[in-house]
């Protein structure tokens, strides 16, 4: 397998807008500081998606400092719709997101409770797999729709991580446990900065089994960057 990593992201803020980075440790945790904040319903304790509150993908985070693996995220820098920014960690911030949500929210990190992650900590996809689905049904399979946080260059027919579950990878110093599909939802339709609403997209993948891209764990903490090699490993 002809392969590399094409790009690293790391979304501070669950279902808002992340960056991407030349070179990230890849953990049994994930990517460190990834959705390591959200903002959390007040009336249900439950963090808010853009599942239900769309314009949170409108809205940017990044890291002002490099988060540490194991170690709590620090403060992340929001930029809101129109341009105005703020902090997780600033005392007016929660009154403002809240406005913008029409919700009572309120930052709160990872470890503070209820879970910020889907499903499992790594996403894996192929730039096979969204050309794949833009040759197949055209639109728009831009990778921030879905993303990941490793996107794989490789040049295949299909949707080569399809047949990954179980399987391992090496991507550069990390080596991952490939786990189950990732089921997509309305989130990938939605607009962002850059990308128009397009309903096409989820209808697409639902009608292709309901899945694009895979979920992985890290064996160990290990260091991968942007264009280190991946290979898939024999079966042990």
């Amino acid at each position: 397998m002809n392969a590399r990593v094409a790009a690293l992201y790391c979304y501070p803020v669950k279902s808002m807008q992340g960056a991407a980075l030349a070179r990230a440790a890849l953990t049994p945790g994930g990517v460190p500081g990834d959705r390591g904040w959200a903002l959390r319903l007040r009336a249900t304790g439950r963090p808010a998606s853009a599942k239900r509150f769309a314009v949170l993908l409108l809205c940017r985070a990044r890291y002002l400092d490099e988060p540490a693996p194991g170690a709590p995220p620090p403060p992340a820098e929001v930029e809101l719709p129109d341009g105005e920014r703020t902090r997780t960690d600033d005392p007016r911030a929660n009154a403002r997101l809240s406005r913008l949500l029409g919700a009572d929210a309120a930052f709160a990190r990872q470890e503070d409770g209820a879970g910020h992650f889907d499903a499992s900590p790594l996403h894996v996809l192929t730039t096979a797999s969204l050309k794949t689905m833009a040759d197949a049904a055209g639109g728009d399979f831009d990778v921030r729709r879905f993303r990941p946080n490793l996107l794989i260059a490789l040049d295949a027919p299909g949707r080569p991580e399809d047949a990954w579950p179980g399987r391992e990878l090496s991507a550069g110093a990390a080596r991952l446990r490939v786990l189950k599909p990732v089921a997509r939802c309305v989130m990938t339709t939605l607009p962002q900065p850059g990308l128009a609403e397009d309903k096409n997209i989820f209808r697409a993948v639902f009608e292709r089994g309901g899945a694009l891209g895979v979920y992985a764990r890290a064996r160990a903490p290990a260091v991968c960057a942007e264009g280190d090699p991946v290979e898939l490993l024999e079966t042990p």
